[in-house]
């Protein structure tokens, strides 16, 4: 009952729930690469194999016009010809899958202020890093062709791979990138997108745009900027920062550690870096020599690792214990001490133990009862 009262005061949320569901299931009934290909498998033989080729739809490999024209035994012009006529019969007579598909990506320009890069269509269609997924970005790559709302945006050093609506100036996207470049540097770290947003609103970036840069719009524009990425936590820094984009195995470390948000074995770490950073694969005992050689990790149990930044203190089980006593400047219980150090350290609680026995560093006071020796107060 106070579901329903709920909806009834606020009609609105639950029509675009609804529509969000609905947008949900048909882009799940839509794999963008199998329908890309029925629409061109619908051409003639000559057209639908330029196609194929021209933008790699089958292997995920793209020719050239030399290598489709050598392969046809045509000139690089007339493979030209046959390409431009079957994009345009793909325009004007576009199958039912297709028009769908080419709405759902007109829907995500739309929610990315008339902004989109590959990348971000990527993950709204959910291609998954396999081997069709070069096949199915050539999928994506020729349905945008076909899209008479939007334009590729050109080659530029500060730009990915994307689109955007016609009429929208590319110089603002360029100028927009260049204040958020500028408002990082500055931070020195990741910011989330409404910290950017609330900075570059203030700039004469913002103040000067035509037309005016939205949140939405700087969402898109954040996603095609190459000179830009996004960290675990969802915030955006420099390529060039190295716990943005780890290119190092220590910054790899750090990052699956800040991500885990608790101690890992380094042989946990390895696997982790290797599932989250493809690549050449990484060697849990190369993580492990990283691990001992960097002040920002310390080890808090056999083989187990943590970072510095989380509390943790360098040193063996005694050292814990000696910091324990000293902390406390009274003797302590042994229970005290095992509690103590098991907040600082994954060992057992024998281990701590064994260490009180060392008469060079504690000393036994009473039933139970140790404090540090003369020499180490």
């Amino acid at each position: 009952m106070e579901e329903l009262n709920q909806n009834q005061k606020d009609p609105g949320s639950v029509i675009k729930s609804i529509m969000v569901e609905q947008e949900e299931k048909a882009r799940e009934a839509l794999d963008p690469l199998m329908v890309v290909t029925n629409a061109v498998n619908s051409l003639k033989e000559r057209e639908r194999e330029v196609l194929l080729n021209r933008f790699g739809l089958a292997d995920g490999n793209k020719m050239t016009l030399e290598a489709v024209g050598s392969k046809f035994g045509v000139t690089r012009e007339r493979v030209r010809q046959i390409e431009a006529t079957a994009v345009s019969k793909l325009i004007q007579k576009p199958t039912k899958e297709l028009i769908k598909l080419l709405k759902l990506v007109n829907g995500y320009v739309a929610e990315m202020g008339g902004v989109a890069a590959l990348e971000g269509l990527a993950g709204y269609f959910k291609i998954e890093a396999d081997q069709r997924r070069e096949a199915e970005l050539n999928a994506l790559r020729l349905t945008l062709t076909l899209d008479g709302n939007v334009m590729s945006l050109p080659k530029a050093d500060l730009l990915k791979i994307g689109w955007i609506k016609r009429g929208l100036p590319v110089k603002t996207i360029e100028t927009v990138l260049s204040a958020v470049g500028q408002i990082l540097t500055t931070a020195g770290k990741p910011l989330s997108e409404e910290a950017l947003w609330e900075q570059f609103s203030g700039t004469a970036a913002f103040t000067g745009s035509k037309p005016a840069v939205t949140p939405m719009m700087l969402k898109g524009i954040l996603q095609v900027g190459s000179k830009l990425a996004q960290t675990s936590e969802d915030k955006w820094g420099l390529t060039t920062w190295p716990l943005v984009v780890p290119k190092r195995i220590r910054d790899k470390v750090y990052l699956v550690l800040q991500r885990a948000t608790k101690p890992m074995h380094f042989r946990e770490i390895a696997e982790a870096i290797n599932q989250n950073y493809p690549g050449k694969t990484v060697l849990s005992r190369t993580v492990h020599n990283e691990l001992i050689g960097d002040p920002r990790f310390v080890l808090v149990g056999r083989g187990i690792y943590g970072l510095k930044e989380w509390g943790y203190q360098p040193g063996v089980v005694a050292d814990v214990i000696k910091r324990v006593l000293k902390e406390a400047g009274r003797p302590l219980q042994a229970e005290e001490i095992i509690e103590a150090v098991l907040k600082d350290r994954q060992v057992k609680r024998n281990t701590v133990i064994a260490n009180l026995q060392n008469k060079g560093l504690f000393k036994k006071v009473a039933k139970g009862m140790y404090t540090l020796t003369e020499e180490q107060k």
